[in-house]
């Protein structure tokens, strides 16, 4: 999560949530919003925002208001929350959509929270997250993951990830079946090779050496090319 003093920002697998203080005037949270985008806008960039200011009204000048500065980043609002889908810091099951999916947060881990997406992603589904993000199931072709921490996949990974998103590169990849149509880690990004077979077993992706390499327990690492 990102935060300044009156609003926050948190990423979902559907987009990203903008929480803005009830009480705080209007102005400000203009000017602490702009502040928090210009500083995060590389990771940013393409998502849709939702926003959640409890009972809160806002005019419709203010709704334009904060459309305008979203879309300067581009970032696209896409409507507001309702009390019953709003976060809820500290429980299990804590943000749950329209269509009543449940989405698990973990704030103890030590790079940061955690999404547990719990489904396949099929093509053209896209996860982008502040965090590290755990996928129980595949990734598959067509579908991508963008984290700033790690990323984990509980079976096949044969779409695009990127961990690392805001330049870390103790960041990891790791996945049952590794086949990445592209996979980065920080700068560095590779694929996998085109010998690539099912039953390796898991994998981990990571930066050894200022190279992007690949692991597999009983095996040797392949060393993807960096382009």
């Amino acid at each position: 999560m990102t935060r300044t003093e009156h609003l926050a920002l948190k990423g979902t697998r559907d987009g990203l949530v903008l929480y803005l203080d009830p009480e705080a005037d209007f102005g400000l949270l203009i000017n602490e919003l702009a502040k928090l985008l210009e500083e995060s806008v590389q990771f940013l960039q393409g998502a849709t925002v939702r926003c959640y200011a409890g009972k809160k009204e806002y005019t419709e000048d203010e709704h334009a208001a904060l459309a305008t500065i979203l879309g300067q980043y581009q970032l696209e609002l896409a409507g507001w929350l309702t009390t019953e889908e709003v976060y809820v810091p500290g429980k299990s099951q804590s943000y749950a959509t329209e269509d009543k999916e449940t989405r698990h947060w973990d704030e103890g881990m030590v790079e940061g929270s955690c999404l547990f997406v719990e489904r396949t992603l099929r093509s053209g589904k896209s996860v982008q997250f502040e965090g590290h993000v755990v996928v129980l199931g595949d990734v598959n072709p067509g579908a991508e993951i963008i984290a700033t921490g790690n990323i984990a996949v509980l079976g096949s990974l044969r779409g695009v990830a990127h961990a690392g998103a805001t330049g870390e590169r103790k960041a990891s990849v790791s996945a049952y079946h590794l086949a990445p149509t592209q996979l980065r880690i920080a700068d560095l990004v590779t694929r996998a090779p085109d010998e690539v077979t099912d039953g390796r077993g898991p994998e981990i992706a990571r930066i050894k050496d200022d190279q992007l390499i690949v692991e597999a327990a009983g095996m040797n690492a392949w060393r993807g090319k960096i382009r």
